[in-house]
């Protein structure tokens, strides 16, 4: 029988009212489920139990349903949890059953019908985090009306941490940028508006006078991020030649400023601007650039052979020029790559994987050891599976090297292992799931706390001796290049 298990995070993120008063709620949450697990006196123990069972509030039942599965005393958590339910139709702990089934489900357009029904059933719940799931995944399907609908039906809501309501505009552009690939018109159209809100935002910011003027710079890294992916949707839409013409003119604002990071994404879009408009003389240097720093798109390296034609007449020279280019964009990569090499003990670990069998980091000493910490929820983290499944390929002969996923910092409702593994075998990825739960009384997983994992995705290398050789945080959008930079901290770490 499927048990519903709540963990101190799942339970007060039932009871949360609004933000503002979770750390409240939380401490008080904590409080008294510390002061029942310390009774001492049985009889008073069963007294204040039985107390809370009754209780006619239903945060009364999860902390006794929460204090019985921290003893393991889950047949009595069961019983409680289905009593809850129904002496509280409309409460948290309804919801959650209904929200693990709405998890369950893999087909988006079936997701959003039972979502629609979900939302009217309940309507005083919190759907953010649904809500941007959704968003994303309906942008990557090309669908801006319905990633619109689920942006317009949580943003009323959602403020910053001054309580200040964050502006749509930036939300439309953060799922936008999802839209590219198949929409890229209806990409561009919120994507602008995105521009104009980050625009708007530095140049606010811009006057020194501003009590928040200290920000500038990461206005400043917002709006240029957002304007090259506006000009990517041009570029790949019905009208580059506009993409050309705004891309030149920012091209011409930035260049001769000291804004490295502005300089390296303007340079990106106006080259694939170029190229698309087929001013392959034009582009060459920015794509020389571009393939030697590794930094190169896929347009830049399937029409480098196209530029070099345009400059030279002919072909002849070829081969010779791209090897040059690829021999320094090795070396160069190899050179920051071992600006970040350490060398410190690895913290022992023992695991379950997504099929109950343990895994202990000490039984894999003598191989090269890379781990991905991950979870279900985090964008990024799945962002980055298609290049790590090529890594996994690439090294899937090699008995010396082993690739480990530790899913960690679960939220929301539902089996986090169940979760875990739908989310592997759905996507055909090949890789070894551990679970690194969050410990019921302090919240935390326990292996992300003892690496130092402070976001995620983070990949740990550890080499032979059980030393960490590397740790990497994020991920490159360039598969071939995330590939490229993992095999050569793997190799290093192998010598």
């Amino acid at each position: 029988m499927k048990r519903t298990i709540l963990t101190i995070g799942l339970a007060m993120s039932l009871l949360l009212v609004n933000a503002q008063q979770g750390s409240a709620q939380m401490n008080t949450f904590k409080q008294r489920l510390d002061a029942l697990t310390e009774l001492s006196d049985q009889k008073a123990l069963k007294s204040e139990l039985s107390t809370l069972e009754k209780s006619k509030l239903e945060e009364d039942h999860i902390l006794a349903i929460e204090y019985y599965n921290s003893k393991g005393e889950n047949e009595k958590a069961e019983a409680l949890t289905k009593k809850s339910i129904k002496q509280f139709p409309q409460g948290n702990l309804a919801f959650q059953k209904r929200l693990a089934t709405f998890q369950e489900l893999t087909g988006l357009e079936e997701r959003d019908q039972v979502f629609q029904k979900l939302r009217a059933d309940f309507p005083t719940q919190n759907y953010y985090m649904i809500g941007s799931v959704m968003a994303s995944e309906y942008a990557a399907a090309g669908n801006d009306t319905k990633m619109k609908e689920y942006i317009d039906s949580y943003a009323e809501s959602l403020s910053d941490g001054r309580g200040n309501k964050i502006d749509k505009r930036m939300l439309y552009g953060q799922a936008a940028s999802g839209l590219i690939a198949k929409n890229p018109d209806a990409a561009a159209k919120y994507l602008k508006m995105a521009v104009d809100y980050a625009k708007e935002s530095m140049e606010e910011l811009s006057d020194p006078s501003h009590p928040r003027h200290n920000l500038l710079a990461r206005a400043q890294g917002n709006y240029y991020s957002t304007m090259t992916s506006y000009l990517g949707a041009l570029t790949r839409g019905s009208n580059p030649e506009e993409a050309y013409r705004q891309s030149l003119a920012l091209y011409n604002d930035v260049k001769d400023t000291d804004n490295a990071n502005a300089i390296a994404l303007v340079e990106s879009a106006y080259a694939n601007a170029l190229i698309t408009t087929k001013r392959y003389k034009e582009a060459l240097p920015f794509m020389e650039k571009a393939i030697k720093s590794g930094s190169a798109s896929a347009l830049v390296k399937e029409n480098l052979k196209n530029a070099y034609v345009a400059q030279n007449g002919a072909e002849t020279g070829y081969p010779a020029f791209e090897n040059a280019l690829n021999t320094e964009r090795e070396a160069l990569a190899l050179q920051e790559i071992l600006k970040k090499a350490i060398a410190k003990e690895a913290p022992a670990f023992e695991l379950k994987d997504v099929d109950g069998q343990t895994v202990k980091l000490a039984d894999l000493r003598g191989k090269v050891v890379v781990l991905d910490f991950w979870a279900t929820w985090c964008g990024p983290c799945k962002a980055s599976f298609p290049a790590m499944q090529k890594a996994v390929n690439k090294y899937k002969e090699d008995p010396n090297v082993k690739f480990l996923f530790l899913h960690t910092w679960e939220k929301g409702s539902g089996d986090p292992t169940v979760g875990a593994k739908k989310y592997i075998v759905d996507n055909n990825y090949s890789f070894e799931v551990l679970m690194d739960l969050r410990n019921p009384e302090t919240t935390e997983s326990a292996v992300a706390k003892a690496y130092g994992v402070s976001g995620i995705p983070t990949k740990v290398i550890i080499d032979p001796n059980g030393q960490i050789r590397f740790i990497t945080s994020g991920f490159s959008a360039d598969e071939e290049k995330a590939v490229d930079e993992l095999s050569t901290m793997i190799e290093f770490a192998r010598s």
